[in-house]
């Protein structure tokens, strides 16, 4: 491991214009002290030419609707152009063209081998082939905005729009002769924004930005990379053609009105329930137009506690609840009244005190708390921020709060890292330490099953809370996170909440999990229409 190492990289252009995904990549390399030490512009500017007849002749009429819509009308936030100004060293290099691939004059390959890279990043030039592969330690690097088992070519994440593909993922490889066959280094994983497809190439391209981040430090704490050869034998995609543009211009009219319809009078309806070492399932009885969610189960010398969410449709807003074996978990005590929504009531017990870190995102803190005479007492601050579902585990001597942020709350985890349970709490080195909408949220706590580390989280690649994934954690520290997926948990089939499950727990030999229908109440329907304006998205 050697942390304290100058990386340095190249950029490949094509002129002094960038995206502003691409800029705000770079960006975060150099904020992060990963040196850029060379900027390569493409020097060819020479376009073959062509007759007005031959233009009119030879024009790609099939995508003509495609084309004036990408150059005119289609303009996320991510792919603006912005001027590219940067004080590192800039060579400008005449390329070799053959047919469709691009080579380098020798002299150019020797002059970039000089600068000693360590990577390229390649947001310039077309399809590179030659030995200018290897003119970098680790090659030369770039982005596929789609999983290329799936998808290969593109417009980046068009076809998992247009085919309603759940999940859309992408990669940074490396590059190699194959042409869409690189060196996969980094994968992410993303659930498909159905209704907008200009929202959703917006959040591919932006939060993919920290892949070369992610590689640099895997570099930092391995001395290397181990990126996996790609096998793909999925066909290479290409612009739409007319008819298919008609087509998405209808999706995106259909999908949006059936995406407020459905938020507005299909309401999601939580359910907690419970076994033991029988397969009969017991729910629990919310009032109408309430749902329970978020189940944790807890024991100590006195009794067996069910902690819960309990949300009100009326108000808005959820409190936590407990029941007790004791009751036969049939009694619900409020323990929280305030203003603000609590949920996720992670509980554990350290040195004989039960602590809850309730889910309090609105608050913009992370909060510890006693569990005492069936109230929550506060404790203390742990974190500043908006996150979600934080739960904590103890670990080699050292407190691992798992979490998750707001602003990106299907697709990421993060690790913050104590000396003591109070904190303070610093940010693992490789945050985020996972981006990947199917097993990222926490789902409950990280149990000790058969000598494996397990750690349940939601896949919300089909819609929220579809499903459990547990993975298998096979490496934590603060400075490293790996961990496998081995399970999927589904919904109970032959149940009245069969469309979900994203928490479940288990303690004393008594399984808790939550579950999902949907229905329609006019609370709920009352209580998405103030949402709806109080974000003007309508």
């Amino acid at each position: 491991m050697d942390l304290n190492r100058t990386i340095r990289f190249g950029v490949m252009l094509d002129g002094c214009a960038v995206e502003q995904w691409q800029l705000d990549t770079v960006k975060m390399l150099i904020d992060n002290g990963i040196e850029l030490a060379l900027v390569i512009k493409n020097g060819d500017r020479s376009k073959p030419y062509k007759s007005f007849w031959d233009k009119v002749c030879r024009y790609p009429y099939r995508q003509i609707i495609f084309r004036i819509w990408h150059r005119y009308w289609f303009k996320p936030e991510a792919k603006k152009r912005v001027d590219w100004s940067n004080g590192a060293v800039e060579i400008t290099v005449q390329p070799i063209i053959k047919g469709h691939s691009t080579y380098f004059p020798d002299s150019d390959i020797e002059k970039i081998k000089s600068f000693d890279l360590d990577f390229i990043l390649r947001f310039g030039f077309d399809i590179i082939r030659g030995d200018v592969l290897k003119v970098a330690r680790y090659g030369i690097w770039s982005y596929h905005h789609d999983d290329e088992r799936v998808v290969r070519g593109g417009p980046p994440g068009f076809w998992e729009f247009m085919r309603k593909i759940p999940a859309n993922g992408v990669i940074l490889q490396q590059l190699t002769d194959e042409l869409d066959k690189g060196l996969i280094i980094k994968r992410l994983q993303f659930d498909t924004i159905l209704h907008s497809y200009k929202a959703h190439l917006n959040r591919l391209l932006a939060e993919s930005e920290c892949l070369p981040m992610q590689a640099c430090k895997d570099l930092m704490v391995n001395g290397k990379l181990e990126p996996e050869l790609s096998q793909s034998k999925a066909p290479i995609m290409h612009p739409p053609k007319n008819c298919q543009m008609l087509k998405y211009f209808w999706l995106c009219f259909w999908r949006k009105v059936a995406y407020h319809w459905n938020y507005l009078f299909r309401q999601e309806d939580w359910n907690v329930g419970y076994y033991t070492t029988t397969t009969d399932i017991h729910w629990l009885k919310p009032p109408k137009s309430d749902y329970f969610a978020d189940p944790f189960i807890i024991s100590d010398n006195s009794d067996t506690y069910l902690f819960f969410e309990w949300f009100s449709n009326k108000n808005g807003k959820a409190d936590l609840a407990v029941a007790k074996k004791s009751e036969n978990f049939e009694i619900y005590h409020k323990i929280t009244d305030f203003p603000e929504h609590r949920s996720y009531p992670y509980v554990f017990d350290y040195q004989g005190q039960i602590y809850c870190i309730p889910e309090a995102n609105q608050t913009g803190k992370v909060s510890l708390y006693r569990f005492e005479n069936d109230r929550l007492t506060f404790d203390c601050d742990l974190m500043q921020g908006k996150y979600v579902d934080s739960t904590l585990f103890i670990h080699d001597g050292k407190f691992y709060l798992f979490t998750t942020p707001q602003s990106h709350p299907h697709t990421h985890l993060l690790l913050f890292v104590a000396n003591d349970l109070r904190g303070p709490y610093r940010p693992h080195f490789n945050n985020p330490v996972k981006v990947d909408c199917s097993n990222s949220r926490m789902a409950g706590k990280i149990q000790n099953i058969d000598g494996d580390l397990v750690r349940p989280a939601q896949n919300s690649t089909i819609h929220y809370g579809s499903s459990i994934t547990l993975n298998k954690i096979v490496q934590l520290s603060e400075y490293q996170f790996v961990e496998e997926t081995i399970k999927e948990i589904k919904p109970f089939e032959n149940t009245p909440y069969n469309k979900g499950i994203h928490t479940i727990n288990s303690d004393g030999g008594i399984t808790v999990f939550d579950a999902k229908k949907f229905t329609f109440t006019w609370q709920g329907f009352k209580q998405q229409l103030r949402q709806r304006f109080k974000t003007n998205n309508l």
